[in-house]
C-alpha cells in the first residue's frame, strides 16, 4: 500500500516543522515508531501517528504552534499530543527521554530531505529494526512489529550487523528473530 497523497502532505508539513526546529536549536527531531517504519517501507505498514524524539519539548511545541498545530482536544482522542486542522487523520506525539535511552549512535542517523525547506531525520536503520523487535517482545500476540522488523532488515543496505545485534539485545530481543542472517 503506497503512502497516500494525504500522508505525503502531512509528512511534508512535519518536515517543515522539523527543519525549522533544527535551524532554531541546532538539534534534529527524530521520527521514530510506526511512522518511521511506514515511510521506510513505502506504506507497507501504515501508521497515522507521527512519534518524535526532540531535545527540547518546549522549543518543538513552539514551532508546532507556529505552523498551526493544536494540542489534542478532539472528542474520542487521548488528551496528549497534537493535531493539525488540515490533517485531521493524523496525530503527532513527543516521546519522552533521549533517543532510545541514549543507546543510539546519532552519527548514523538518516536525514531525508522532502523539499528545500522540509526534512525529517530518522534514527539509524539498525535502531528502527531493534525498536520493532523490542516492541514485539513486549506483546508477542501482535506479530506486526516482528513483520516490520523483518521487512526493514531485508530492505537494509550496508547494515552493521555488530551494531544491530548489540541494539537488538539492548531492546530485550534476539537478532535470531529476524530469520536468516543477512548476506552482504
Amino acid at each position: 500500500m503506497p503512502l497516500s497523497p494525504e500522508y505525503l502532505a502531512a509528512l511534508e508539513l512535519l518536515g517543515r516543522v522539523c527543519e525549522k526546529y533544527r535551524i532554531q536549536t541546532g538539534a534534529p527531531a527524530y521520527l521514530v515508531g510506526g511512522a518511521a517504519v511506514a515511510i521506510m517501507t513505502a506504506g507497507a505498514f501504515p501508521s497515522f501517528d507521527f512519534d518524535l524524539v526532540v531535545a527540547s519539548d518546549d522549543a518543538f511545541e513552539a514551532v508546532l504552534f507556529a505552523h498551526g498545530f493544536r494540542r489534542e482536544d478532539r472528542a474520542g482522542r487521548l488528551r496528549f499530543g497534537y493535531y493539525h486542522p488540515d490533517h485531521l487523520a493524523f496525530g503527532w506525539q513527543l516521546v519522552t527521554g533521549p533517543l532510545f535511552e541514549g543507546r543510539t549512535d546519532k552519527t548514523r542517523a538518516i536525514r531525508f530531505e522532502i523539499t528545500d525547506e522540509s526534512a525529517v531525520t530518522f534514527p539509524p536503520f539498525e535502531d528502527l529494526i531493534a525498536d520493532r523487535l523490542g516492541q514485539y517482545e513486549a506483546n508477542k500476540v501482535d506479530t506486526s512489529r516482528l513483520d516490520q522488523a523483518r521487512l526493514l532488515f531485508q530492505m537494509a543496505k550496508n547494515i552493521d550487523m555488530d551494531y544491530l545485534i548489540r541494539r537488538v539485545a539492548d531492546e530485550g530481543s534476539n537478532a535470531a528473530n529476524l530469520g536468516a542472517r543477512k548476506q552482504d
